[in-house]
């Protein structure tokens, strides 16, 4: 009795699975289906005959697809693409969401039938080109005010910095293990640590003393009338004022020296506030601000922190090291810290956005292929289309994401909030679009293509010719 249950059993799981066998062959060859879709990502888009052959997963989140059908005369409703910032309609969002000010995003629907047309200003950038069907009744560039007017597609690709389009079925992209991520605004930061010293500095404090001293001397000057030597003295003050400047005082500083004439003996003997000298190198200045906080830690005092600000940076980069001086005055309790002590030297800087903004779109570190003429990066487009694009991004950076530290390059142009980036597998893209014939030549470096290493010169391994230049 037993072993007939079991054999009813599968008997049933069999005939079920014909049956949904048959039921898919059907609902495949419908032609009430238009294309099959992922429902976290809407922008892939797979084709009846694609899917029937096997694609039946999403290719960035391997979820299986389901069907998009047909609008019928029973269905007018027309679908919804996206929806956008009511004052920046590159700012886009897959679901409905407010702006800061709790404007509603705007949807935007899909145009049946309807040619792409491409809208621009002119001006080089993504941000500043745009389907017909994202400009609705505008007139203007949001970004920069000026008038739009119709572009051709290799015109808003070029001004996109659009330099290969390929396509990759998506089996082939699983297979390479394509990753992508999103384009997004975080808190990017970059922590900087230097080797420093306390303070010892008596041609420093030599100079202040010649500074308050010309000083009073003008001031005693002044009250005669004698225009010569009063003249004299002013530039006295004003070359003690250069050299407390070659030397490395802020005009903060300096203005506080003149209005309180009183040396600053912490640079010869311990007191309660002290300074520490340290150097960071060239391709670090941005990062290094004046009023900055800095943490000090020594071997001599272990477990002990100092903390303290950025009160000064040198004028002048030394020439042989290629790096530059800071002052950082920290506080002192016990009088721990003596002079020529080493110690170590930690900066934590935050990146603030061109607009001074907290908050910058950002995109992964290996997302980015540098040819050392440009940065290049692979956007999935959707429907197996990948898009390589230039684009301009600010110094490495570091952000916190889940618990964990991540590298980042803040992206200055060339990308919108929510475009998905390849961060895996972006060579072999690459290395696809040049099998493809629509080769990464116009961009060349270290991706294997030539590019003039400077204006007029041609780099000596495309033996003698010019580079072809492609869009």
């Amino acid at each position: 009795m037993k072993n007939i249950l079991i054999i009813v059993f599968i008997s049933t799981l069999i005939l079920a699975g014909c049956s949904q066998s048959k039921t898919d062959e059907i609902r495949n060859t419908d032609d009430g289906i238009r294309y099959y879709t992922c429902g976290m990502h809407p922008s892939v888009k797979v084709s009846v005959e694609e899917y029937n052959k096997g694609n039946k997963s999403c290719p960035i989140c391997n979820m299986n697809l389901t069907p998009v059908y047909k609008e019928t005369k029973e269905s007018k409703e027309r679908k919804i693409l996206f929806y956008r910032n009511p004052m920046n309609p590159s700012i886009t969002s897959d679901v409905p969401t407010k702006d800061e000010m709790g404007m509603d995003y705007i949807p935007v629907y899909e145009s049946e039938g309807a040619d792409d047309a491409y809208y621009g200003c002119g001006m080089e950038g993504v941000e500043h080109v745009f389907l017909i069907k994202e400009i609705p009744g505008m007139k203007f560039c949001p970004i920069c005010g000026m008038p739009l007017k119709k572009l051709s597609k290799d015109e808003a690709d070029k001004l996109k910095g659009v330099v290969s389009t390929v396509k990759i079925k998506g089996n082939e992209i699983r297979l390479a293990g394509v990753q992508t991520e999103s384009v997004k605004k975080l808190h990017l930061y970059k922590e900087i640590r230097t080797v420093g010293r306390v303070a010892y500095d008596p041609e420093l404090a030599i100079a202040q003393e010649e500074f308050i001293a010309a000083l009073e001397v003008s001031d005693k000057i002044q009250q005669g009338n004698i225009e010569e030597i009063n003249e004299r003295a002013l530039n006295l003050v004003e070359s003690s004022k250069r050299k407390l400047r070659l030397l490395g005082l802020s005009e903060g500083q300096i203005v506080g020296l003149e209005e309180k004439r009183e040396v600053q003996t912490s640079l010869i003997l311990p007191e309660e506030k002290m300074w520490i000298y340290g150097d960071v190198y060239e391709y670090e200045l941005g990062w290094v601000k004046v009023d900055g906080e800095v943490k000090v830690t020594t071997s001599s005092l272990p477990g002990e922190e100092f903390h303290g600000v950025i009160i000064s940076i040198n004028p002048v980069l030394d020439p042989k090291t290629r790096s530059l001086r800071f002052r950082v005055e920290v506080d002192n309790p016990g009088l721990k810290l003596k002079p020529e002590m080493y110690v170590d030297v930690i900066i934590m800087s935050m990146y603030k956005g061109q607009n001074e903004e907290d908050e910058v779109l950002a995109i992964p570190k290996d997302a980015v292929l540098d040819t050392g003429m440009r940065k290049i990066v692979w956007i999935n487009q959707g429907n197996d289309i990948y898009e390589g694009r230039i684009i301009k991004i600010g110094p490495e950076s570091t952000s916190v994401i889940d618990g964990a530290e991540s590298k980042f390059y803040p992206v200055l142009s060339g990308l919108r909030e929510g475009e998905m980036v390849v961060t895996k597998a972006n060579f072999l893209i690459d290395s696809q679009s040049q099998l493809s014939g629509v080769a990464a030549a116009a961009y060349g470096g270290a991706l294997g293509a030539e590019e003039k290493s400077a204006e007029g010169e041609i780099s000596p391994q495309s033996g003698g010719k010019a580079p072809v230049h492609q869009h």
